[in-house]
């Protein structure tokens, strides 16, 4: 009976050092006046995770919460995430552990990456929406590590060019930009894994991509293509001449006798990479051209988004004054 008796009695202890200690970290709030940004290293130990907390936020009682975290950690094995972290002013100590170990004090921000973009209009994108370093995610999508990690090479594929994921995605504000471009990768992966696009349909998506507005004209558009290559004519696609500039404004004509390896109006095939990121319904529309005979297409000009097509100089010529038209009675 005496020992059932002490071992209640340390129980009874247990349970009242827990719940003064709860109520201690609960009912002090940290001595921020702001909000505090804080950022954890990686491989950061529980205890420098919140030293470094403390110096921000400073917590009444450091020690207590140093314990009480080293605890948590142990009891439910967990560690705290490295990355940015935001604690709203006077916070109670508990919601920061809280916060520390369950990651809800990482903000995160959703970002919808549209198809068609080149990855450094991602990076920039990423810039601005999620204060991602842009020349960190450049420097990824150009370093031979990254692109062996997901089978590729240098001699082929130079960059991640059209092998990052468009979509809505939810991110870490100031996530590593290695992190956001291998979950961009991975994703592509993902869609692709039962059937890979060769590298030449990639490209070919690339400029579907960015030469349609509607993705029901797509698989014609692709069908165009499709053709003039067969003939050994040039694609003559502005958006290449766009790429290699590195410039995607209203091209001039001096533009087009720019001579850069993806100027198609000065070089027959395919331009030597993707020039953009495209979406699925670029890829299949590339990979399942539509048969026809067609071998010109220029837009209508008006707010349809679509374009007329021919299979002959003359109809094309029609086209284009038809197109001429229809602009000059917009403005």
């Amino acid at each position: 009976m005496r020992k059932w008796a002490w071992f209640g009695g340390v129980v009874a202890v247990g349970i009242v050092l827990m719940l003064t200690v709860a109520g201690v970290l609960t009912g002090l709030h940290t001595a921020n006046t702001d909000e505090q940004t804080v950022y954890i290293p990686p491989q950061s130990s529980v205890r420098s995770s919140i030293d470094l907390v403390h110096q921000a936020c400073t917590f009444p009682t450091p020690r207590l919460v140093s314990l009480t975290g080293r605890l948590i950690a142990r009891v439910h094995q967990r560690t705290v995430q490295a990355g940015w972290y935001r604690f709203p002013a006077h916070s109670t100590q508990w919601d920061v552990l809280v916060g520390l170990f369950s990651g809800s004090s990482r903000p995160t921000v959703r970002v919808t990456i549209p198809e068609g973009l080149t990855y450094r209009e991602i990076a920039s994108l990423l810039s601005t929406r999620i204060e991602v370093d842009s020349a960190a995610f450049v420097q990824w999508c150009e370093d031979d590590q990254t692109l062996s990690s997901y089978g590729l090479s240098q001699k082929t594929s130079p960059t991640m060019e059209g092998y990052l994921m468009p979509d809505t995605y939810d991110f870490f504000w100031r996530m590593d930009a290695s992190e956001v471009g291998d979950r961009l990768a991975r994703e592509w992966q993902q869609r692709h894994q039962d059937s890979v696009p060769s590298y030449r349909e990639l490209i070919l998506a690339s400029i579907v991509q960015a030469e349609a507005v509607n993705t029901a004209e797509m698989p014609r558009i692709a069908g165009v293509y499709t053709n003039r290559l067969k003939r050994g004519m040039t694609l003559a696609a502005d958006p290449t001449v766009q790429y290699g500039l590195g410039d995607r404004r209203r091209l001039l004509y001096r533009d087009l006798a720019v001579d850069t390896p993806w100027n198609t109006y000065l070089h027959t095939g395919l331009p030597p990479t993707p020039i953009n990121n495209p979406g699925e319904d670029a890829i299949r529309a590339a990979r399942h051209p539509e048969v026809h005979d067609y071998l010109y297409f220029v837009a209508r000009g008006d707010a349809s988004g679509n374009h007329r097509f021919a299979s002959n100089d003359r109809a094309h010529a029609e086209n284009v004054r038809a197109y001429r038209r229809a602009r000059a009675r917009s403005k």
